[in-house]
């Protein structure tokens, strides 16, 4: 199939803002980072609208879009409502952030707020990865898409929250180190996961049959090796996805322990972005659909 590169920096982006938002309300929680907060969130809202904006790419007319909003199935609307309501939360907490400035002991946000914030930006990730779950494409099929996706906005988020925080001249603390380290274990276990489950959906193409053609009575109506991700054009996309997911876990590991979060945190954060943007890669190359054999 097809590389479908609108809706990958469109996935790949609202992961990032999700995640980074969602790191946001984690640190708000344990007290920390309250200079970083206000930079962060509006990274987090600019890394949203591009993400935003990169989706319009893929429609033809992109001013029918509204047209699909009728059904409040289709995961188009179920996105929007994802989107409104995290952007919401996002106006929320930059009124919150300007009362905190006034008073250096007060809180950042308050609790229900950072909450919030960490809940709406889960539901966002999976409800994106969720709208591309579909049985046509055995490839596709999995939960592990959806969570595949949130390993990334687990990894990309507290990451760049981190090089934030360095950049504000604020310590990094336990949560936000932490939370980068198990975010980007998280991100490298489910990207594997989800490649083995990729290749293995290619058994779905060879139950089904062949073309009945009295001239080519065994030729197999799609090349199955083509559809594995450890083949073909695939097998380059791969190996930057599992790099890109193994180096933020080195990287969080020497951010804690040199702290020198501006360097190991740029690094793992631009990894776990480019990671995030060959696993989509992997998963458009291998997205052939079984209806091809009805």
């Amino acid at each position: 199939m097809e590389l479908q590169w609108p809706l990958i920096l469109f996935t790949t982006f609202v992961a990032w803002s999700a995640g980074l938002f969602g790191a946001q309300g984690a640190a708000a929680l344990a007290g920390e980072g309250k200079r970083a907060q206000m930079p962060a969130l509006v990274t987090s809202a600019v890394l949203l609208v591009v993400g935003g904006i990169a989706v319009f790419f893929h429609l033809e007319h992109w001013e029918r879009i509204f047209n699909g909003f009728g059904n409040p199935t289709s995961g188009i609307t179920q996105e929007l409502v994802c989107v409104v309501a995290v952007a919401v939360l996002m106006v929320v907490m930059f009124v919150m952030l300007r009362k905190s400035a006034e008073d250096e002991a007060a809180p950042a946000c308050p609790t229900w707020l950072a909450v919030c914030a960490i809940a709406a930006a889960a539901v966002l990730v999976l409800v994106t990865g969720h709208s591309y779950m579909m049985a046509a494409r055995p490839a596709w099929d999995s939960v592990l898409g959806p969570l595949s996706l949130l390993g990334a906005a687990v990894a990309m988020g507290p990451l760049t929250f981190a090089v934030i925080e360095a950049v504000r001249d604020e310590a990094v603390g336990k949560c936000v180190a932490l939370a980068a380290l198990a975010g980007s274990v998280a991100n490298a276990v489910l990207a594997a996961a989800y490649l083995f489950a990729m290749e293995a959906a290619g058994d779905s193409y060879t139950d089904v049959g062949y073309y009945f053609d009295p001239t080519h009575p065994t030729a197999g109506m799609a090349d199955v090796a083509a559809l594995s991700p450890m083949a073909g054009e695939s097998v380059a996309m791969v190996a930057v996805a599992v790099i890109a997911a193994i180096v933020p876990i080195a990287a969080a590991v020497l951010g804690k322990r040199s702290g020198n979060w501006k360097l190991w945190g740029a690094v793992g954060a631009a990894c776990a972005v480019v990671g995030a943007v060959a696993l989509r890669m992997a998963f458009y190359s291998v997205g052939a659909s079984v209806y091809l054999f009805y």
